[in-house]
């Protein structure tokens, strides 16, 4: 409305080509004209984002941005381009009006009349729009984090307006446009005088004229020069930290984005690259933390934190003992005790993440595993443990196979209900199982030398187990554990 009252008061008053012959009738015009489109204009833009304002209002009485359709939420980002276009449709609407009537009805020569339609859609239109379009945005970004409140924007379908189209609208019509337009004025000046100016004023009027083409020239000049400038300060940090992020998001810590500027910008990028550095440190201590316990009990503490307590579930534990450890440590070098160490809690760590199941304890050379732990849960958890402790044995034995010092290992399984949970003190915690269940597989393990097997497990497994599938299970008969009260029927199995 404003910038059209502008242009109408501009042609009417202001024009060096005159008043208009029927000021009267002329505003009646403006006003009608006006009224109509903007009322149309506003009538379509109600129609198109009513619903935008309605979830508005359900979004802050805290309904949930993903009920919202997608299609509205495209909407919601291009609402600054539906502005503009909008405004720049009314515009030309205008125009079309009016090169009719100040030809028809005003009376006005074609050019003249070609003239008013100029102002109206090249002028008024572009203006007007290039504000519309900064003013919705302004207002659509306090709306675009309630329809996206993860952040999370959709580009499909979305109009984007790059930096430099922005910057170089704002400088050519806040730079370029007025001198362009005073050039324009004083050439208009002419058809006052039938197409020449008086001899006695000619030299002053080309010296204008050329004083307002050197300005219009050095103002565009300058202002494309500084507009390329500005954008490319602004564009090309932005792109190299959106080129990071896009590293970063994809795994790669080590990218950097360099600082060239004392700015906001070199501001951005040097807090970019320290929030790196922070991530680096995590990753790291998230590495080293799961190498001193499994990836689940760590992923959990590092999420959720550590807090002493557990909760009774039932599961299966296994223990694991390297048979004749303590003969070994005496017959060979440390280091290469270490380096056996290691492949055998290698191959047992393999075996039991492969199964599903969770490695709690490294004891010197036993390991404690649980199937079924409320960390990583398994429904049917007895046979994962024992396909588990098949595996151990076989992956042992081919190793075996090849040569060197051998390794063998004692197998004790029981099934039934226990507490899995953090335990500890003086700040230093552990992920661990006790219940009876746990201690009757730690002394069904020292078993394994007396029954002559690999892998014992308790009747309650053997029950749990349901159908065998082919496994063989040897009874052992009722074998008396130490600290469990009555003998436990116990059975071998035959890998």
């Amino acid at each position: 409305m404003a910038g059209a009252a502008m242009v109408y008061f501009y042609f009417s008053y202001v024009d060096p080509w005159g008043v208009q012959p029927r000021p009267l009738q002329d505003l009646v015009v403006f006003v009608v004209v006006t009224a109509t489109i903007v009322v149309a204009t506003f009538l379509s833009s109600l129609r198109l984002f009513r619903p935008l304002q309605e979830w508005r209002e359900r979004l802050h009485r805290g309904a949930d941005p993903a009920e919202v359709p997608a299609h509205l939420r495209r909407r919601a980002l291009n609402r600054p381009l539906i502005a503009a276009t909008f405004s720049m449709t009314g515009w030309t609407l205008a125009g079309i009006f009016y090169l009719p009537y100040q030809l028809w009805v005003v009376g006005f020569g074609l050019e003249q009349a070609w003239r008013v339609f100029a102002g109206i859609v090249f002028v008024g239109g572009p203006v007007a729009s290039v504000l519309a379009f900064l003013v919705a945005e302004y207002y659509s970004r306090r709306d675009v984090p309630l329809f996206f409140p993860e952040g999370r924007i959709e580009r499909s379908g979305v109009l984007r307006v790059p930096i430099l189209v922005r910057l170089g609208a704002t400088f050519f019509i806040t730079s370029v446009l007025p001198p362009l337009l005073m050039m324009m004025v004083s050439l208009s000046l002419v058809h006052r005088f039938g197409g020449e100016p008086p001899e006695e004023i000619r030299p002053l009027w080309m010296q204008l004229l050329r004083t307002q083409a050197y300005i219009v020239a050095a103002t565009g000049g300058a202002s494309f020069v500084m507009a390329l400038l500005v954008a490319r300060f602004i564009n090309r940090p932005v792109q190299a930290l959106r080129s990071a992020m896009a590293q970063v998001a994809a795994g790669d810590l080590d990218v950097r984005v360099p600082v060239r500027s004392t700015d906001e910008l070199g501001e951005l990028n040097e807090r970019f690259n320290a929030m790196v550095e922070e991530l680096r440190r995590a990753a790291r201590t998230r590495e080293l933390f799961g190498r001193y316990v499994s990836r689940a009990v760590a992923e959990q503490a590092l999420e959720r934190g550590i807090a002493l307590g557990g909760e009774t579930t039932q599961a299966t534990a296994m223990f694991v003992d390297l048979r004749g450890f303590t003969a070994l440590t005496q017959r060979t070098p440390p280091a290469r005790v270490v380096e056996l160490l290691n492949e055998y809690y290698a191959i047992v760590a393999r075996v039991v993440e492969r199964e599903g199941g969770l490695i709690t304890q490294f004891l010197g050379d036993g390991v404690v595993a649980v199937f079924g732990a409320p960390l990583r849960p398994l429904p049917d958890h007895a046979r994962p443990a024992v396909r588990a402790a098949i595996a151990l044995e076989r992956a042992l034995a081919q190793r075996n196979a090849a040569g060197g010092e051998r390794l063998l290992a004692g197998i004790g399984i029981c099934t039934g209900d226990m507490i899995a949970g953090n335990v500890g003190a003086g700040g230093r915690v552990t992920y661990t199982i006790v219940g009876d269940a746990v201690n009757q597989a730690a002394r069904l393990q020292v078993k394994t030398r007396d029954l002559g097997a690999s892998i014992l497990l308790t009747e309650s497994t053997r029950a749990a187990l349901g159908e065998t599938n082919g496994l063989v299970l040897r009874p052992c008969g009722a074998v008396p554990l130490k600290g469990v009260a009555a003998p436990v029927e116990v059975y071998a199995v035959e890998a």
